[in-house]
């Protein structure tokens, strides 16, 4: 057992990818409701409690993969020793207890939530991580922290362009996460050679197709379409020659839509509140791309 340094502890929260976080809290947020001066508050409260949760199925996935990490990530910080299991059941009790005492704070709607997912992110990281229902069970964790950002106020979401907005974002975010999921699972092997790889590159033109669609019926503002355009070439970049992509390539690719988040994120703020807190929200890219290069993300 080596001595854990606080870096250690870092790496097994993967630090990078809590940057993409705060922007699913603010795209439910103002959604559901106004941002004012006290809101900020709120706002901040939510992104801790996503914060921390996230954490939680972070640790606990490397504590439930201890064994097959040892094999194939034997450099991670439980598997290598430098951070004991111990250290993590405790992280993850002591991060789960603040996370929903803060959500009583907030609001009982924010408890149900973030309970609701807290059970979302156990039943994957136990049981679902390896089944088919792997990549849809973390998609739907993705939009219940969207939901998150929204309970602090779901009764005022009762107009109908409102619900169109909630469950047209919400359809998004799902089908994006499910694919990081789904790429994901070939991180470590490669890509098998049956995999109809040109169906990847097909999801996520639609994805771009269907938001420029819903800024051009008048949901969303036109402005939008400034940050979807980094957001498809991001995308273009990303799936250039998929098919000749090996492992690192994979690892790659899962890193870039990672971070791709905050963008599409970016897109649906600059579409609904406009493009000054879309482009706000991009700043978060700063320390997320800074991190990558010096912790993994995946």
């Amino acid at each position: 057992m080596q001595r854990p340094n606080f870096k250690d502890y870092l790496i097994l929260v993967r630090l990078p990818n809590l940057f993409t976080l705060p922007s699913n809290i603010l795209v439910g947020f103002v959604i559901a409701s106004s941002l004012t001066l006290t809101s900020y508050v709120q706002v901040l409260l939510l992104v801790t409690i996503s914060i921390l949760l996230y954490c939680v199925g972070l640790i606990l996935n490397d504590l439930f993969d201890y064994n097959i990490d040892k094999k194939e990530r034997p450099d991670r910080p439980l598997a290598s020793g430098k951070v004991s299991r111990r250290a993590a059941i405790g992280l993850v009790t002591a991060f789960s207890v603040l996370a929903l005492g803060l959500s009583l704070i907030v609001s009982i709607p924010t408890l149900v939530t973030s309970s609701f997912l807290f059970v979302l992110i156990f039943g994957y990281d136990k049981y679902l991580k390896k089944t088919q229902a792997g990549p849809f069970t973390i998609a739907a964790a993705r939009v219940i922290n969207v939901m998150l950002g929204a309970s602090v106020d779901f009764g005022h979401i009762g107009s109908f362009p409102q619900l169109i907005i909630l469950t047209f974002v919400l359809t998004i975010t799902f089908v994006y996460v499910c694919l990081i999921g789904f790429i994901s699972r070939y991180e470590i092997h490669g890509f098998p050679k049956n995999t109809k790889l040109f169906l990847i590159p097909i999801i996520i033109v639609a994805i771009i197709s269907l938001i420029a669609f819903f800024s051009l019926m008048g949901f969303f503002k036109y402005e939008c379409l400034i940050i979807l355009a980094l957001f498809s070439f991001i995308m273009a970049v990303t799936f250039y020659k998929i098919h000749k992509q090996d492992a690192s390539g994979i690892q790659r690719i899962v890193q870039n839509m990672i971070l791709s988040i905050i963008v599409l994120d970016s897109t649906f703020l600059s579409g609904i509140r406009g493009i000054e807190i879309g482009l706000v929200v991009l700043v978060l890219l700063a320390p997320l791309l800074i991190l990558a290069r010096k912790m993994y993300m995946t």
